[in-house]
């Protein structure tokens, strides 16, 4: 689905829903993925986000709770694990997917080091990848770098909150700088009170649901502008 049948609820008249999506991609935006549904309606958010598989993008997975065998349904279509441009940090199985650009002329990366603390192993990796695409692109152009993190609340659970958010802020902080698109699975209700503790942290909430029977649904949240979008299908 694309994005032409979101608007903004209510009566006002700026910004429409267009010219905020289009200000997120030219400035770099994170988003923070909310909702109780299933992964295969997470997957389906996750290809959406990643874009156009038909656009030259660089793509970065952070899996930590799951395994790169269960990565590829999460890429466009079309897109692969071995295709160009495709990073994944597999932080269950100590394993690095690289893409097919680092393996070509004289680029050497230094081999993944655990420090005994997911977070930083994670936020380590991030910055890799991040500044490989940035430095071999000579500077990403705005959205052309996309960051997906499949799940906060592992790391949310195993971890202290001030350890937590320094690592929302410098992953967000990075993505920020090179005007990427991140976005970030936290698979609980939009109104839990972690959900409102680290949404400030964001530049917009996608909120996802899927009523029985019913096609998986989205709508938007930004908190900014103190607005919500209408439900449109996923």
């Amino acid at each position: 689905m694309g994005f032409e049948s979101i608007e903004f609820r209510g009566e006002e008249s700026s910004p429409d829903f267009s010219e905020l999506l289009s200000e997120l991609k030219t400035d770099g935006c994170n988003l923070l993925i909310t909702g109780e549904v299933s992964e295969r309606v997470s997957t389906r958010a996750t290809r959406m986000l990643l874009g156009d598989p038909a656009a030259d993008r660089k793509r970065i997975l952070v899996l930590t709770d799951s395994t790169t065998r269960q990565a590829e349904p999460c890429l466009p279509t079309g897109v692969r694990l071995d295709s160009a441009g495709v990073w994944i940090i597999d932080q269950r199985s100590d394993e690095r997917s690289i893409s097919v650009d680092a393996k070509v002329g004289d680029v050497e990366l230094p081999p993944r080091q655990r420090s005994g603390n997911d977070l930083w192993d994670v936020a380590e990796e991030a910055t890799l990848a991040i500044s490989f695409f940035d430095t071999t692109t000579d500077g990403l152009e705005p959205a052309r770098l996309r960051l997906s993190v499949d799940s906060l609340s592992f790391l949310a659970e195993e971890h202290t909150r001030m350890e937590f958010e320094c690592f929302l802020r410098m992953l967000t902080a990075m993505i920020r700088g090179v005007r990427g698109m991140g976005h970030y699975h936290l698979p609980m209700a939009d109104d839990d009170t972690l959900v409102k503790r680290i949404g400030p942290l964001f530049d917009a909430r996608i909120e996802l649901r899927q009523r029985d029977g019913l096609v998986p649904e989205q709508r938007w949240h930004v908190p900014a502008h103190d607005r919500s979008t209408n439900w449109v299908r996923l």
